[in-house]
């Protein structure tokens, strides 16, 4: 992807409105697209049902296509996201794309541009929303008055049809801008370089089961027992198996505090639960996954430290604290850097690579060693 295809080639613009309260995956209720002028309409739906009729206020809404996903074949989509010589314009791209490919079968999707990752290399938060990004570059103002609509309804009102074409038909504006602003501050190489990381399909990859424990906040405690670190990993496996089994929410399989209290302190039996704890249907399967991790031994329970930012056990030589202490002061560092050469400290760093960095410096996998952030933090690492 070049820039020249960001600015003029075929390009579409994607936005996704889901609902995501009563299931294990979202359900996707609406999906936004505003063809380039360069882009063969012809590969889209472009009639009912597949399409939502909406009457648009503006010129600009006349570019908005309302895609209908409980109707539509989502082949197009699918072949869409898989051609690289056709940009996909969104704005916090991962999320929508998850969506897009799990209802498109998308393998790979190709030449993604992410707005609110371009932002960051313009002087701007890499965290703005889309409406304030808007805003800051085309001084437009974008109403977010639908956000509780449930998707889902048929028929949508026209004030939610109009409101849900608003989110595109101002992605190729912005991202125009966003080019034009990088290129004046000598970091579009940079930015060109990070949307390349849209193309690797394990971004959009349903994480297995086995990692399921990472997204739980775990104690000290646990850190410091390898028993209760097996049993967390197994509960948290079972929860998450569970919830997709039942196309549910994980929370109404089993909060985290439960998994963690069961963790620290294991019942020996339904009655030792909380009430209302967990559903006795869910009951059977809590207590064997139990079971198996009090019958795991260490080595084939694995021992914590897959992943830098969610351990559950530091090895016996890391002080936890003095690693938080010294990836806190590296983070500093690296934002008065990001400060220095214009782009946003989040680009740069997560307290999870500063954590793995200090934890061991100079890996040659961790993305300070690659690209970009080579070249910005040689100054700051020494590298």
């Amino acid at each position: 992807m070049n820039v020249s295809d960001v600015t003029d080639g075929p390009r579409l613009a994607l936005d996704t409105e889901f609902v995501w309260t009563r299931t294990y995956h979202a359900r996707l209720g609406l999906v936004q697209i505003a063809p380039s002028g360069a882009f063969d309409r012809s590969r889209l739906p472009m009639e009912p049902p597949s399409l939502i009729p909406f009457v648009p206020a503006s010129e600009e809404e006349r570019s908005a296509l309302l895609l209908d996903p409980l109707a539509a074949d989502p082949a197009p989509i699918r072949d869409a996201l898989e051609d690289d010589s056709c940009v996909k314009l969104l704005h916090d791209a991962t999320q929508d794309i998850q969506h897009l490919c799990r209802w498109t079968g998308c393998r790979a999707p190709r030449s993604v541009f992410d707005t609110r990752v371009a932002a960051g290399f313009c002087g701007l938060p890499a965290t703005l929303s889309l409406a304030a990004l808007v805003e800051e570059t085309l001084g437009i103002h974008l109403a977010k008055t639908e956000t509780r609509t449930d998707w889902l309804r048929r028929p949508l009102s026209p004030q939610q049809l109009t409101y849900a074409a608003q989110d595109v038909i101002w992605l190729a504006p912005a991202a125009r801008r966003l080019v034009a602003l990088a290129s004046e501050r000598g970091t579009i190489e940079w930015m060109m370089e990070e949307m390349e990381r849209f193309d690797d399909p394990a971004l959009y990859a349903t994480p297995p089961f086995s990692d399921a424990w990472k997204r739980i906040k775990a104690p000290s405690a646990i850190r410091r027992d390898d028993a209760a670190g097996r049993r967390l990993r197994a509960l948290a496996a079972w929860r998450e198996e569970t919830a997709e089994a039942r196309d549910l929410p994980r929370r109404w399989v089993a909060e985290d505090d439960v998994l963690v209290s069961a963790a620290l302190r294991p019942p020996r039996s339904p009655q030792a639960l909380p009430p209302r704890a967990i559903s006795p249907s869910f009951v059977p399967g809590f207590f064997h996954a139990l079971r198996a991790a009090e019958g795991a031994s260490g080595s084939d329970a694995g021992d914590g430290t897959e992943d830098s930012g969610h351990t559950l056990k530091n090895a016996p030589d890391e002080d936890p604290r003095v690693i938080r202490d010294k990836a806190t002061e590296l983070l500093e560092r690296l934002a008065r850097r990001a400060d220095e050469v214009g782009v946003a400290p989040t680009l740069i760093a997560t307290r999870a690579d500063a954590t793995a960095w200090v934890s061991a410096p100079g890996a040659p996998d961790h993305p300070f060693m690659r690209g970009w952030r080579r070249t910005v933090l040689t100054p700051v690492l020494g590298l």
